[in-house]
């Protein structure tokens, strides 16, 4: 629940203090007053049982329960015990706690309420007033509103946080900011730059880098940010969390952006906002993207010091929420300023309120939390907040399967199934969602080709895995579907044409693309080799003419030509009229076969064609 410092603190809150050190008790928070001993203290959650001797206590809330025994042998604890003991009595009693709340133990909600799911619990004190409406013998902390009255830290507990803020600060050399979209939930990561100095060059980080002298953590991560991506963040960016590494050198802070949009990444060199002083030649330029959180714990290319990275932050991590929909009250800097103010409202010059009225009317006015300056200005450095502890809890779940993968999957599965023999070759002819189509060819004792379908049922279980039922034999039937006309079954050329030609040509076409836009090296398309060898030899086995041989030296395109015509051959076309005829040439004996080419002509790369001709052949061809 809410109280009347805009405070709420979650359940499970304590737990970690209260597992680590014991609590101790002291006299409206002042530490040089103890006055005896907390014998238990332990967190009650909602729910607990125990609420119900406690009258209107609500159901969604829970408490902090100590049980102290005052020291009647001093003066401090005699007088403490005495002053409980009589506000118990009239129903007055309030307690409080000092505490301290760490960088990432509270959120900011956007109607301005400061979410604590973690804090350091120090002490719990007896006090006039608590901030907390249901405030009795249970209580949060005291309330504030005056500076007699604050009791958020004792000036011993203010002097011990900053030693060790200031220490944890000094520790930090480097800086680094995850940019994460509101609108698809990915962060943004650099690749970094390949250089052969980097031991980290290729690997995928957060941007960052070093703190300059004098330069605050937030302010080196901003400006690393803008220097390494060229670009500035929108002005609806909040920075809402942080976290340290374990080796305390390195300060990581999140920052939610509204959309992907927003953010442009990948400028280039001469069109980005923010010049990059460790590659002002842009030759280095590095590469950013955006990647799912699900995908980054166990990427390969992922930079080593970045595992550590608690990504649950960043996966709980969301813009502040909207505003409330009723509009807060200004509250003035000065607050004797802003009584006077509200006892003026809807007052004449001339008119007087009485006395009562003014003190309504003071207490009208939003109570402001009082903190020393030191404090004040250690938040200030710090912009950020933490998660919700439930969010904290948020598991990472893999990114689903594609049906590619799926696929490739249940094809192992199958022919695990289908051939265990290993004589025979399957292929998947249809995926559905229950069960697989399947082909499986092989050869019998006569070296006869034989082809057998089946329809396999299939399961998949929560993890994943693929579970057969028994093959049941099928027949296949390839139909044609005129446009504008009754459908028919496909003839015997048909059905070879659209089972096996098309979707060999359309696998060749797709291979082709892929080879020519990589940047494979020949050592890396052997095995490309030996396949293109076997398609060619089951070609050549088919009956179809496949020419091997390497083109000569008088200019055969790489390419080749198409099967059966050949261009560069002299014999395509016959001799010309204009050749000079040889006296003493024997005619060639009549033969079946193909011409044989004289050894003596081999050397001679001059080749005459008929214009005409050539037309008429190019045009055959093209039809």
């Amino acid at each position: 629940m809410v109280d009347e410092v805009e405070d709420l603190i979650l359940p499970g809150a304590f737990a970690r203090t209260l597992a680590a050190r014991p609590v101790k008790t002291v006299w409206h928070h002042g530490w040089k007053d103890p006055v005896g001993v907390v014998v238990t203290c332990e967190e009650w959650l909602p729910g607990d049982p125990r609420f119900a001797e406690i009258p209107d206590w609500p159901a969604e809330a829970g408490a902090l329960v100590a049980s102290v025994v005052y020291n009647l042998r001093t003066r401090q604890g005699r007088d403490c015990y005495e002053q409980v003991k009589q506000w118990h009595e009239h129903g007055q009693a309030a307690f409080s706690i000092g505490y301290r709340v760490p960088d990432t133990g509270a959120s900011k909600r956007g109607d301005g309420v400061r979410v604590i799911h973690d804090l350091d619990l120090f002490e719990v004190s007896p006090v006039l007033h608590g901030a907390h409406p249901l405030t009795r013998s249970l209580e949060v902390k005291s309330a504030a509103g005056h500076d007699a009255l604050e009791y958020k830290s004792t000036p011993t507990h203010v002097e011990i946080d900053v030693d060790v803020a200031q220490k944890a600060e000094d520790g930090i050399k480097v800086a680094g900011l995850a940019v994460k979209a509101a609108d698809t939930g990915r962060l943004l990561m650099i690749q970094r730059a390949l250089d052969d100095d980097d031991p980290a060059a290729g690997t995928w980080e957060f941007p960052g880098g070093h703190r300059e002298d004098g330069e605050e953590p937030l302010a080196a991560a901003l400006r690393e940010w803008a220097e390494e991506t060229g670009s500035t963040l929108p002005g609806t960016t909040s920075v809402v969390g942080s976290w340290t590494a374990p080796n305390g050198i390195y300060r990581g802070y999140v920052a939610v952006v509204p959309s992907e949009a927003s953010v442009p990444i990948n400028t280039p060199h001469d069109e980005r906002r923010v010049a990059n002083p460790d590659d002002p030649d842009g030759d280095a330029t590095e590469v950013t993207a955006w990647w799912p959180i699900t995908a980054l714990p166990d990427m390969p290319l992922l930079r080593p010091e970045c595992r550590d990275t608690p990504w649950e932050l960043l996966a709980g991590a969301a813009l502040p929420q909207a505003p409330s929909p009723k509009k807060p009250t200004t509250v003035s800097p000065n607050v004797l300023e802003a009584i006077l103010d509200a006892t003026r409202d809807g007052v004449t010059s001339t008119e007087k309120k009485s006395a009562r009225a003014a003190v309504q009317a003071a207490r009208a006015v939003p109570r402001i939390e009082h903190k020393s300056a030191r404090t004040t200005v250690l938040e200030a450095k710090s912009k950020h907040v933490a998660h919700l502890k439930g969010l904290a809890a948020m598991q990472h779940k893999p990114l689903p399967e594609s049906q590619e993968q799926f696929r490739s999957r249940l094809a192992d599965t199958v022919h695990d199934l289908l051939d265990q023999a290993g004589d025979t070759w399957t292929c998947i002819e249809g995926t559905y969602s229950d069960h697989v189509i399947v082909s499986v060819h092989g050869e019998d004792d006569g070296h006869a080709r034989r082809s057998v379908h089946y329809s396999i049922p299939y399961s998949v279980t929560a993890k994943g895995d693929i579970t057969l039922d028994k093959p049941q034999p099928v027949e296949l039937a390839t139909i044609v579907v005129p446009e504008g006309t009754a459908h028919r079954a496909a003839t015997e050329d048909e059905e070879v044409d659209a089972r096996v030609v098309q979707p060999t040509v359309e696998a060749l076409t797709d291979a082709t693309a892929r080879l020519s836009s990589s940047t494979a090296e020949p050592e890396q398309l052997e095995g490309v080799r030996n396949k293109v060898r076997e398609l060619i030899a089951a070609l050549s086995a088919k009956g179809l003419d496949v020419d091997q041989e390497k083109p000569p030296a008088g200019g055969r395109p790489a390419g080749g030509t198409p099967l059966g015509l050949d261009l560069w051959d002299e014999d395509t076309f016959g001799d010309d009229e204009d050749d000079e005829e040889v006296p003493d040439e024997e005619p060639a004996p009549a033969s079946d076969g193909p011409p044989v080419a004289d050894p003596d002509e081999e050397e001679n790369d001059t080749v005459r064609l008929d214009p005409d001709e050539v037309k008429a052949a190019l045009a055959l061809m093209r039809s």
